[in-house]
């Protein structure tokens, strides 16, 4: 990878994938954001994909995988600005949606045959920055016009991944607001601020219990409660000589128990 900058690996079935930034010798010359599946046993090569354009940025989207009209598709945002869908067995593209002049960094979620994906940069066809959106992958193709389902603008949400839950989109753009959208609609329920920055993604349970983290060191609990969102809990915490123990990833909740980690530390 460009760097030696590599995305997190993902294993499904018996292929372990994996995403960078590369460029080397014959077809694999020209600077791609590619796509390689090991054989999770022996390490062997299954295959390779390069489904988009030059990228413009070096980008950290870790692709999804979801079934889809009955066929195993990985969902990839990739660093030219465009999400594609392809075969999970073969690497081969199945669709093409175009969102963004720049490279997405942001992971999708998957209902059903719709995917939700965000976008902080400037969009292909408005001049505002940032935009939420759900896709109908069930289509072939470019989809970018005939797949769109519903979109929000000016959501720059460039980082965080959006999470799924009762209906329910939660996307955190870059300056740490919290948004409440219809997964059917886009339809705006409540919207609240945690800060000043935002990174990790929310994770929320089945009870609409939202467990998040702000960039500057400050980790929230928070309940949604249908037309509102109350804070149940917000805590700070610092790293060592009285510095900001930064927060930038999700929390993991099992067995009643939420983990997460800081800069300096990784709490329970």
């Amino acid at each position: 990878g460009y760097g030696g900058r590599l995305m997190t690996p993902i294993i499904d079935e018996d292929r372990v994938v994996v995403s960078f930034m590369s460029s080397s010798w014959g077809n694999q010359g020209p600077p791609l954001h590619r796509y390689v599946a090991f054989d999770k046993k022996d390490g062997k090569v299954i295959w390779w994909s390069a489904p988009g354009e030059k990228p413009f940025d070096t980008t950290y989207a870790i692709p999804v995988v979801a079934v889809i009209d009955g066929k195993r598709m990985l969902i990839a945002p990739n660093g030219d600005g465009n999400i594609y869908g392809m075969l999970a067995r073969t690497g081969e593209k199945v669709w093409t949606f175009k969102m963004s002049l720049r490279g997405l960094n942001s992971s999708p979620v998957v209902d059903g045959s719709f995917v939700y994906v965000c976008n902080g940069e400037e969009n292909i066809d408005t001049t505002e920055m940032g935009r939420v959106v759900c896709i109908d992958a069930s289509k072939t193709g470019d989809i970018t016009k005939t797949g769109e389902v519903w979109r929000v603008e000016g959501i720059k949400a460039g980082f965080s991944s959006p999470a799924l839950a009762n209906g329910r989109l939660y996307v955190l753009d870059n300056s740490a607001n919290l948004f409440a959208l219809d997964a059917k609609t886009g339809k705006q329920y409540w919207m609240h601020s945690l800060g000043r920055v935002g990174k990790g993604s929310p994770t929320v349970t089945a009870d609409g219990v939202i467990y998040v983290g702000e960039q500057n060191g400050v980790f929230h609990i928070l309940k949604d409660e249908g037309d509102k969102v109350v804070s149940l809990d917000k805590e700070e915490f610092q790293g060592p000589n009285d510095t900001i123990d930064e927060i930038y990833g999700s929390p993991a909740i099992v067995d009643g128990r939420v983990y997460f980690m800081t800069r300096y530390n990784t709490y329970c």
